[in-house]
Order: structure tokens, then C-alpha cells, then sequence
């Protein structure tokens, strides 16, 4: 755990609540869990998105899990707390989900404050997952949320 990362959590976390996109990326890739333990303080929920979205495309046939990989993420979060933690959501990435991942992270962050544990590069001003000329690779410019780094 980052305790400089967990003392802007507690900090940043509030200030959310006024933003259109109640959106906050922790960058985690060398440090790892602590929005894991940001969410055992406080008790918001802490959600594995690619555990859950295995478990629920499994038995989807492949030329539907696009839109029911959408569904099942709408599920999930509309039944949730107003605050969540969420971390491992590499999977909706993949390039057969054909997902606008930071568009539906900036999506739900209108009605949710998202938590988001970042696990990839930050470059230049950019969010990166993966690398150019990869399948999955996107890049999101830090504007419409915060960033803790």
C-alpha cells in the first residue's frame, strides 16, 4: 500500500461529488493495493471486474457478449453503492468486446463516483493499456477525471 496514495484517496474522494464525471484513476501499477484497503477502510465496495465479467460471459455465445458484457456492467453498478472501488477490469479491453472502455467508466460516473485502479502507463497526459500495434491498445487523455500518480 501507497500511504501517499491512500491520504489523496481520503482527500480527493470528496471533492468528486460537485464534478459532472465523478471519475478518479489511482495509478497502482507499482504499489497495487491501495485502493484494496482504501475500500476495507471505508467500506465501499470493491469490485473485480474481470472475475465478474468472466463469470457472467461464459455461457454467452461469442457474437452477443459485446452487448451483454454492457448489460452485465450496467447490472452491477446500478445495484451497488454510490462509491465504488474498481480494480482488475483489464477484460473489458479485449478487442471481441469491441467496448469504449473510458466511455463507459466517464458514462457511469455521472450516477457513481468510480474509484479506478489503474494498472497500466501513464504517458504524456495519457492513460495507455497496452502497447501501439496490440489488439487492445487504447489511450484516453487525462481531462474529463482525476488522476492520482
Amino acid at each position: 500500500m501507497n500511504n501517499r496514495h491512500m491520504e489523496l484517496l481520503k482527500s480527493e474522494v470528496p471533492l468528486l461529488q460537485n464534478q459532472y464525471h465523478r471519475l478518479l484513476f489511482i495509478s497502482e501499477s507499482k504499489f497495487g493495493n491501495t485502493l484494496k484497503h482504501y475500500s476495507e477502510e471505508t467500506g465501499f465496495p470493491y469490485i473485480n471486474i474481470n472475475l465478474y465479467l468472466s463469470e457472467k460471459l461464459k455461457g454467452v455465445p461469442f457474437k452477443k457478449r459485446s452487448y451483454k458484457a454492457i448489460t452485465f456492467i450496467n447490472d452491477l453498478v446500478r445495484n451497488e453503492n454510490e462509491i465504488l472501488c474498481i480494480d482488475y477490469f483489464e477484460i473489458m479491453f479485449d478487442s471481441s468486446l469491441q467496448l469504449k472502455v473510458f466511455d463507459i467508466l466517464k458514462n457511469i460516473s455521472r450516477n457513481k463516483t468510480l474509484l479506478v485502479c489503474w494498472r497500466g502507463a501513464v504517458e504524456q497526459g495519457f492513460l495507455v493499456h497496452a502497447v501501439p500495434g496490440h489488439s487492445e491498445y487504447k489511450r484516453e487523455i487525462i481531462a474529463d477525471f482525476k488522476l492520482i500518480y
